[in-house]
């Protein structure tokens, strides 16, 4: 009886061992990294329209779109995909979720050296697809 016992409990192991391979192979703890050579993939049409949506909205005043630096807000060339400082410690990678919600919620993690000046845009202001649309922006700047 004990052999049995010894044998199930090694092949439940074992079963664990491999679905926990199986499920977490490539990954890193927390999640998959992002491959910094990979092309970052946009909706042109939807880009073109948050380039001009940026315009209007007064986003380029803080932002540049050509890497240069020291304005009041971060450059958005490149941005999209890179791994960005925050305050209060850590990292973020700048995928579509941290950049929607870095228009809608800009203090939940501010870029370190950078003040929390950028003012939200509620649902009131701009609607989920706008949003989108300059998430589209940022996006084709890195491409």
């Amino acid at each position: 009886m004990r052999q049995w016992v010894e044998a199930v409990l090694a092949l439940g192991v074992v079963m664990l061992l491999g679905l926990g391979l199986f499920l977490f192979a490539g990954e890193s703890p927390g999640g998959s990294t992002p491959d910094a050579s990979a092309p970052i993939s946009f909706d042109a049409e939807a880009a073109a329209r948050g380039e001009v949506l940026a315009e209007a909205q007064g986003c380029l005043q803080c932002h540049t779109v050509d890497g240069t630096l020291g304005t009041t807000g971060p450059t958005w060339k490149g941005l999209a995909g890179s791994s960005r400082p925050v305050e209060g410690g850590g990292f973020v990678t700048a995928d579509d979720t941290y950049l929607f919600n870095s228009i809608v919620d800009p203090d939940s993690q501010v870029v370190t050296g950078y003040q929390p000046v950028m003012p939200a845009f509620y649902a009131d202001q701009l609607s989920e697809q706008e949003v989108g649309d300059l998430v589209e922006y940022i996006k084709s700047l890195s491409s």
